[in-house]
């Protein structure tokens, strides 16, 4: 896929969103993107963000509406957030930051939104860039992981999440937010690597135990939350590294429930219980350092329930510490 033809699938995002301190002595993220315009060539490693705004697979999950608004309000943030952390590999050339838009859910259904995403993500891949995907509901980590089925090289997948999230289909065969690891899960002749896929904070109070044993069955993996915290997040994230980074490509997904709601309210589904940010942070850092790291989504912040910003400014920090991984690469 060319970048003109990438542009076709995408409309510009709102500028309106967007921060510029234009203060060369502290430039925000928003100084540092390129949009698709600018972007006909670059250099070193593309990391090209696409925002999904649409809550139509939360509402069929029967989650509670908003979270259409999650791109704009984690752009918001993120184009706010100091660079020091990657300042300098921006500067030389090893990687180049460019917001390619949204996805146009106007008039679409969710299939014909999610076809557009899978359209998108697999263009990018071809071009080795790095996908970075806004939801959104979490709905959208499906054709982003049908990328590398069509692409058809061998990938991994990490869910962070209280949720399973693989729930069967609605009738007809329609998707939500409670189904992208399923629909994963259920590919015939699939490319996903032997026990590539690892649930990762699962809380046992918000996961059925016929979803644990549909994951479990399939040969893949779970880190339950307590049991993460009994041994450390260090030590059962390497082990979720090793299982699905371990070769081909590795995308990972971040669901915001997955923080306790002292730490994200702003989300479609709440948890009492769940991961603080910075344990969440190093993990993150940790594995965009490693090159089989090729994508990344963060989904279901809800701006309509969210407090002073709370849960889009941890969106934007989680977004900070992939691209400081991404930064780090060329330092090794």
């Amino acid at each position: 896929m060319s970048i003109r033809q990438l542009r076709r699938l995408l409309v510009e995002p709102d500028q309106e969103a967007v921060f510029r301190s234009n203060d060369p002595e502290d430039p925000r993220l928003g100084d540092l993107l390129l949009s698709l315009e600018d972007a006909d060539e670059w250099s070193g490693l593309a990391c090209v963000f696409i925002g999904v705004p649409q809550h139509i697979g939360v509402e069929r999950n029967n989650g509670r509406p908003g979270a259409e608004q999650g791109p704009r309000q984690i752009r918001s943030a993120l184009t706010r957030s100091a660079t020091s952390a990657i300042v300098d590999a921006v500067h030389s050339g090893h990687l180049t930051l460019i917001d390619a838009g949204d996805i146009d859910p106007e008039g679409l259904t969710l299939e014909q939104i999610h076809d557009s995403l899978h359209d998108a993500v697999r263009g990018l891949l071809e071009m080795s860039a790095f996908p970075i995907i806004l939801g959104g509901g979490h709905d959208t980590a499906w054709p982003s992981i049908r990328a590398y089925e069509t692409f058809g090289e061998a990938y991994g997948v990490i869910n962070i999440d209280a949720h399973a999230d693989v729930r069967p289909l609605k009738p007809e065969s329609r998707a939500h937010s409670g189904s992208p690891f399923r629909q994963m899960l259920d590919v015939e002749g699939s490319v996903l690597i032997p026990g590539g896929f690892v649930e990762f904070g699962l809380q046992s109070h918000t996961v059925a135990a016929a979803h644990l044993a549909y994951v479990r069955d399939r040969g893949m993996h779970v880190e339950m939350l307590d049991a993460i915290r009994a041994e450390g997040c260090d030590v059962a994230w390497h082990r979720a590294l090793t299982a699905a980074g371990g070769s081909g490509h590795l995308h990972v997904s971040l669901d915001m429930d997955g923080f306790a709601s002292a730490y994200a309210p702003g989300v479609s589904a709440p948890s009492a219980d769940g991961f603080t940010p910075s344990e969440i942070g190093v993990c993150l850092r940790e594995a965009a350092r490693r090159p089989s790291m090729t994508s990344f989504d963060v989904v279901e912040l809800n701006p309509s329930y969210d407090v002073d910003g709370r849960t889009a400014k941890l969106a934007a920090a989680m977004i900070m510490q992939v691209l400081a991984g991404l930064a780090d690469r060329h330092r090794m």
